[in-house]
C-alpha cells in the first residue's frame, strides 16, 4: 500500500515538472509571439503616410502638387500663420495654385486629406514656397566724366535686407559692395578709366539669402566717360 502510494506521488511530481516546464518554455514564447505578429498586421495596415507636397513658382503664386492617398475624399490646404496652422482652402484635386502671395516671402504650407469624414492633421508633409523672385532692376545710370565714375540707381526689392554690387572680371562675378543698406538704392563708383566698360549687376539678400539665380539676364554693361 505504501509503496504504491509512493509510486502515485511520484507519477504527480514528475506530471508537475512537466506541466511546469511546458508553462516556463513554450506558452510563453508562443503567447508573445502572436501578440507581437498581430500588433504588427494592425500597425501595417492603419500606417498613415501623408502626401508628398512640390510646388512651382509663379507671379505672386505657387502651383502645389502631391499625390493621391487613398480613400481621400478631399483635400485641405493649410498655412501655418501667426504661430498656427489654419486652413485656406479645400479641394479634391491634388493640385492647387495658391495666389496673392508677396515676392521675396516664405510660406510653409500643407496638404491634408480628409478620410472616413475627418481630417487628419498630420503636418509632417508642411514644406516653405515662395513665389517668383523680385529683383532689384536698374533704373538709371548717371555719369561724371570729369571724375570718370558713374552713379547706379536701383527699384527696390520687397523684403531686401541689403543689396550688393557685383562686376564680371576674369570670366567670374566679383563682389564690389554687400553692404548696402536695404534703405538705399544707389551705388557710386571708385574713379575709373575712361572708356573702359563693365559688366554688373544687382543683387539683393533675402531672408538670409542672396537670391543669384538668372544671372545673366539681369546683367547690364556701364562704360565709364
Amino acid at each position: 500500500m505504501k509503496k504504491n502510494l509512493s509510486n502515485n506521488m511520484k507519477r504527480v511530481a514528475a506530471g508537475i515538472c512537466v506541466m511546469m516546464m511546458i508553462s516556463s518554455a513554450a506558452v510563453p514564447v508562443g503567447v508573445i509571439g502572436g501578440v507581437a505578429a498581430i500588433n504588427a498586421s494592425a500597425q501595417t495596415q492603419n500606417v498613415y503616410t501623408p502626401p508628398v507636397i512640390s510646388y512651382l513658382k509663379g507671379n505672386k503664386a505657387v502651383k502645389l502638387s502631391w499625390n493621391e492617398i487613398e480613400g481621400a475624399e478631399r483635400y485641405a490646404v493649410a498655412g501655418y500663420v501667426n504661430g498656427e496652422w489654419k486652413m485656406l482652402d479645400r479641394t479634391t484635386d491634388t493640385t492647387y495654385i495658391l495666389s496673392g502671395l508677396s515676392p521675396n516671402t516664405e510660406y510653409r504650407v500643407a496638404i491634408l486629406p480628409m478620410l472616413n469624414g475627418k481630417y487628419v492633421k498630420d503636418f509632417s508633409n508642411s514644406i516653405v514656397v515662395t513665389p517668383k523672385p523680385v529683383y532689384p532692376k536698374l533704373v538709371s545710370v548717371q555719369y561724371s566724366s570729369t571724375y570718370h565714375q558713374f552713379r547706379l540707381k536701383w527699384s527696390e526689392a520687397p523684403n531686401a535686407e541689403c543689396y550688393g554690387v557685383a562686376v564680371y572680371l576674369a570670366g567670374k562675378w566679383k563682389i564690389v559692395d554687400q553692404t548696402i543698406p536695404a534703405y538705399k538704392t544707389t551705388y557710386t563708383s571708385p574713379k575709373l578709366t575712361r572708356g573702359k566698360t563693365y559688366k554688373m549687376m544687382i543683387g539683393a539678400k533675402v531672408n538670409g539669402k542672396w537670391d543669384l539665380t538668372n544671372v545673366n539676364s539681369r546683367a547690364f554693361t556701364v562704360t565709364v566717360k
